[in-house]
């Protein structure tokens, strides 16, 4: 069996290069026409064998693949989904709070706009209110902004929305105290691709409420990403969904909502896809903190913050896909980063011992202390 994943070039399609069409041309010719390069036939041909060539190997292969999802892309790929009543998924603008201290009684309109400042060739990154706000006696208010466009562009780090694009009297500082992360990009291509694809294969399975269905079901959602199904979680009839974000981190509580409403729909019976009787729980994983401390021996010439932040780094990706974080496995990753000689003393949670990750846990790192003494960096 042919591997469909693989595009096969239809046989009809083989030796139709502007050459090949060409002496095809010259060979049908009468033959008392001159069919010699340089010649009138020759040159007045010549151009519509290099047409119609790039018809057959460029537009008319490109045809046959938008004819099939495994091969299509873009509003074609969008047009094969619509036919299962599917649909690409929309960028999700990032959102949180704002910090503002000001002169009490100031007012801030809804849609209001404050900025990561403009740096080298990046443009400002401009974030505006959903409501109407207005400073309070104590001089200080925390507002709830959205970025201006969808996507991870809105995903900036702590302290860096400082700016108002517009100025008002009255305002004098604005910060954003943590990092905005809920920001996704619009479903890409292949992740479409492989929703078509998984759709089609449970096509003739199962539409009752399995863990594939709940699966597809809230990857139908905006912004969801990886998605962990816990049946029977607190009782029979009960099912736990547990939503990443297309970013990898616990999806928010905007994410979630949609999922559940997508899944239960409680305003409108006729909508719901959970089976009749299921308790349905949506929720976003639990944050696990995970403290590392050790004694580092660096190599002559190391830069201490340089070290630091790549093994933070190696500890994020590896903490994403862990079922159990291995103390073991932590100390390869120290040992990994250039400029670390030793290490000694290494614990996870004050212990030597592994810790297990549940499936509705989220491991995420909190300190990385350097020594029993050290301040967490």
């Amino acid at each position: 069996m042919s591997d469909i994943s693989t595009f096969v070039t239809p046989a009809w399609l083989d030796e139709q290069d502007a050459d090949t069409i060409h002496q095809r041309m010259m060979e049908n010719l009468p033959d008392d026409i001159d069919d010699t390069e340089g010649g009138f036939p020759w040159d007045f041909t010549k151009p519509t064998a290099i047409e119609k060539a790039e018809l057959l190997e460029f537009e008319m292969m490109e045809a046959v693949k938008l004819m099939h999802y495994m091969f299509a892309y873009g509003v074609y790929l969008d047009y094969h989904a619509a036919a299962y009543n599917l649909k690409r998924r929309a960028g999700i603008a990032a959102s949180g709070t704002v910090t503002i201290t000001g002169s009490p009684g100031t007012i801030i309109p809804s849609g209001f706009q404050f900025a990561v400042p403009a740096a080298g060739d990046t443009e400002a990154v401009i974030f505006e209110t959903v409501s109407h706000y207005i400073i309070g006696s104590e001089g200080s208010l925390e507002l709830s902004v959205k970025a201006q466009e969808s996507g991870t562009i809105g995903n900036v780090a702590a302290n860096t929305i400082t700016i108002m694009v517009q100025p008002i009297v009255g305002i004098v500082s604005i910060t954003n105290s943590s990092a905005f992360i809920n920001g996704t990009e619009e479903e890409d291509d292949d992740t479409l691709r492989e929703r078509i694809r998984e759709y089609l294969e449970n096509a003739d399975v199962s539409f009752v409420g399995c863990d594939a269905d709940y699966k597809r079901w809230a990857k139908e959602v905006s912004g969801v990403g990886n998605v962990i199904v816990i049946p029977e979680w607190d009782g029979a009839g009960t099912v736990k969904v547990v939503i990443l974000d297309l970013n990898g981190e616990p999806a928010n509580s905007t994410v979630v909502s949609a999922v559940y409403d997508h899944i239960v729909s409680p305003a409108n019976r006729d909508m719901r896809l959970a089976p009749i009787g299921a308790t349905v729980t949506v929720a976003a994983p639990t944050v696990k903190t995970i403290n590392v401390s050790c004694l580092l021996t660096l190599a002559d010439g190391s830069d201490y913050n340089t070290v630091i932040n790549q093994i933070k780094d190696s500890f994020h990706s590896y903490f994403k896909s862990a079922v159990v974080i291995k103390r073991n496995y932590i100390g390869s990753l120290i040992m990994g980063v250039d400029g670390v000689n030793d290490y000694s003393n290494l614990t996870i949670n004050g212990s030597t011992a592994n810790i297990t990750i549940h499936q509705d846990e989220y491991p995420e790192l909190g300190t990385f202390t350097t020594d029993a003494a050290a301040e967490a960096v």
